[in-house]
């Protein structure tokens, strides 16, 4: 066996020994690449689905920003409107104070009258409120 190798020089044999060593490299590299294809491939596609759900993401966002500006618009003519009712009913609440107390002194005065002895204070009554309802009416 040793006569079949020398019949090639021993520059050819370390020669084809580096033929055969980049024949593995290549071999093993390519492997690592197409392993690699296949992670990026995967990446890829991971990518591509985030961006999906960001896009998703964002427009949802800018939906309900649109509806939160809307909601505060509403919230404060809802709280506009409060407050105008709030006064509104602060006015009636004076003005019906002011006619109660009208009223509860015209209620004092009449009672406060007096009915002379010995009258009929039946008819004195009927005559008191009759007189109040004239004052009323303005006869």
């Amino acid at each position: 066996m040793i006569t079949w190798l020398k019949l090639l020089p021993s520059w050819a044999w370390a020669g084809a020994a580096g033929l055969v060593l980049a024949l593995v490299v290549g071999g093993v590299q390519q492997v690592r690449v197409y392993s690699l294809q296949s992670q990026l491939e995967t990446e890829r596609s991971s990518l591509l689905e985030a961006t999906e759900k960001l896009g998703a993401c964002r427009a949802t966002r800018t939906t309900l920003l649109g509806q939160v500006i809307e909601q505060n618009s509403a919230i404060a003519v809802l709280r506009s409107a409060e407050q105008e009712r709030s006064a509104k009913a602060k006015e009636e609440q004076q003005k019906a104070e002011a006619a109660a107390t009208n009223v509860d002194r015209q209620a004092q005065e009449v009672l406060q009258e007096q009915t002379p002895i010995g009258a009929d204070a039946c008819a004195d009554a009927s005559a008191a409120f009759d007189n109040e309802l004239k004052r009323e009416r303005g006869l």
